[in-house]
């Protein structure tokens, strides 16, 4: 089954929803709005949202969307078995860890990974060699690596993953499943369109959207316009 998603995910252009919020309802809300939409989403349990409602939180979002790919953003730190091991008995298909923390942990992680059926994602924020931490990563056996400009560096520098398109080339070159995410839209997106990216997060312009359905569906009309 991991290889299987692995295979779909590297072959293909996927749209993942981040649900950052706290509140579980939001999250259900705006799942029931894009659930009927085609299999080229991910749904993401953002990191709030997972710290806020843990495995149960997990579980839920899974009850609404079982023929969905489902990650959870753990962005471990530190015992990295344990949370590949919360992260799917809570239901999901991906979890997350940090790039820049010790290889122990990660391989910790990417080991129970590998026994138990789920991927791993290597979140690369605040790594400052991008290419040469993911390399090492790939030795390591990582599954995805996860190009991210977070939330405070893009308002503090007023930057967005659209300015790293030099990192995502010379990262996709080593034949990863590659993932971006921070600030993301679809005029953003339509910038990227061409890169070879395999995962385009997307959270408040779909999440706090008028209407996150519509939102979704130009979004995926864009990334099938690459196909």
């Amino acid at each position: 089954m991991r290889e299987v998603l692995l295979e779909k995910l590297y072959k293909g252009k996927f749209l993942q929803i981040a649900l950052d919020f706290i509140n579980i309802e939001d999250a259900i809300r705006i799942v029931n709005e894009v659930k009927d939409l085609n299999d080229s989403i991910i749904i993401e349990i953002g990191t709030p949202l997972l710290k806020a409602t843990g495995i149960e939180g997990i579980r839920k979002i899974r009850q609404l969307v079982k023929d969905k790919i489902i990650l959870a953003d753990t962005k471990t730190a530190d015992a990295g078995d344990v949370e590949v091991e919360i992260a799917k008995l809570g239901g999901a298909d991906i979890m997350t860890v940090l790039g820049i923390m010790d290889n122990a942990t990660i391989l910790s992680a990417i080991k129970r990974a590998k026994e138990i059926g789920i991927l791993v994602q290597a979140d690369l924020i605040n790594v400052i060699n991008t290419y040469d931490r993911a390399l090492e990563l790939k030795n390591l056996g990582i599954d995805i690596i996860g190009l991210h400009v977070g939330l405070d560096v893009q308002k503090s520098r007023g930057i967005s993953i659209t300015d790293l398109k030099d990192e995502i080339r010379k990262v996709a070159n080593l034949g990863l499943v590659i993932s971006v995410a921070g600030g993301l839209n679809r005029d953003r997106i339509k910038e990227l369109i061409d890169l070879p990216i395999n995962i385009f997060v997307v959270g408040s312009a779909i999440t706090r959207s008028k209407n996150a359905k519509e939102t979704t569906k130009e979004i995926i009309n864009i990334l099938k316009s690459a196909k």
